[in-house]
């Protein structure tokens, strides 16, 4: 099933607009989540690497769906909806609502159940558009380093030698998957 973003009306979409949640997981590891998708992460070893990683994981599975723009008349919520096809059928969650799912047959038909299980959730709900504050972001604790070796004569020598070093481990790196790829094309 090819993508295809379609609105109420029948007119194709051409953006998909989603928000990405990153966290910083480890020291050298960030986690990106797509916001209301707790299903679809990637990993990466930079914030930049994390996301595009999850664009490309995101990119994967929206090619084998389809994500529906509905409305609800009682309510005029309008809300997304990713229908993907599974082993022969159908299966349909809403986007930021991932505990809405429904699996039936036919894309017609999981597109009614969650319509319905829809109306069901929002006549025993309040809907209330909110906003939040991001936090600071704190300092980066090697900042107070930042300029302590400047007068040092010595500077120039340990900054050429640490250059130096990390080119030596990278050639080595480079070497050592330079062999790994020749023993894997060899057997």
């Amino acid at each position: 099933m090819n993508t295809t973003v379609v609105t109420t009306l029948g007119k194709p979409l051409t953006q998909l607009t989603y928000s990405i949640l990153v966290e910083q997981e480890t020291e050298e590891s960030y986690k990106a989540t797509v916001w209301g998708l707790a299903d679809c992460q990637a990993t990466g070893e930079t914030k930049e690497k994390a996301i595009a990683n999850l664009r490309q994981h995101l990119a994967q599975r929206l090619a084998k769906a389809e994500v529906v723009s509905q409305e609800i008349p009682l309510s005029k919520l309008t809300y997304a909806v990713m229908v993907e096809e599974k082993e022969g059928k159908y299966q349909a969650t809403v986007w930021g609502l991932p505990e809405i799912q429904a699996t039936g047959e036919t894309k017609e038909a999981v597109l009614k159940s969650i319509k319905q299980l829809l109306t069901a959730r929002l006549e025993k709900v309040e809907v209330i558009n909110d906003k939040i504050d991001l936090p600071a972001k704190l300092e980066n604790p090697w900042m107070k380093f930042a300029g302590k070796y400047k007068d040092d004569p010595l500077f120039d020598d340990m900054v050429a030698e640490i250059e130096a070093y990390r080119r030596e481990l990278d050639a080595e790196m480079e070497e050592y998957y330079r062999k790994m790829d020749a023993e894997e094309q060899n057997q």
